[in-house]
């Protein structure tokens, strides 16, 4: 299924593709064509492909995050960043 590189340079594989469903907050968001990688121990979300398959834009402060509707520019979720 290929694999995924992280940011130290190291490569993953892919052990399978999905869907899945991130809460934020009281909202949650469906994520379309998700990587499994098992050697991986944190959730990482492409930021990118969040907002092309819910066509919205992310917003972020110090110590949170918004995603919004591109037409509307309501927010539909937001988050507490922690550990970033």
């Amino acid at each position: 299924q290929g694999s995924v590189v992280t940011g130290d340079g190291s490569h993953h594989t892919i052990s399978h593709i999905g869907n899945a469903q991130i809460s934020m907050g009281s909202s949650s968001i469906p994520l379309k064509d998700v990587f499994v990688v098992p050697s991986v121990k944190k959730n990482i979300i492409s930021v990118s492909k969040l907002i092309d398959d819910t066509h919205s834009f992310v917003e972020f402060t110090p110590s949170s995050v918004y995603v919004k509707d591109a037409r509307t520019k309501r927010t539909f979720a937001e988050g507490t960043r922690k550990g970033d």
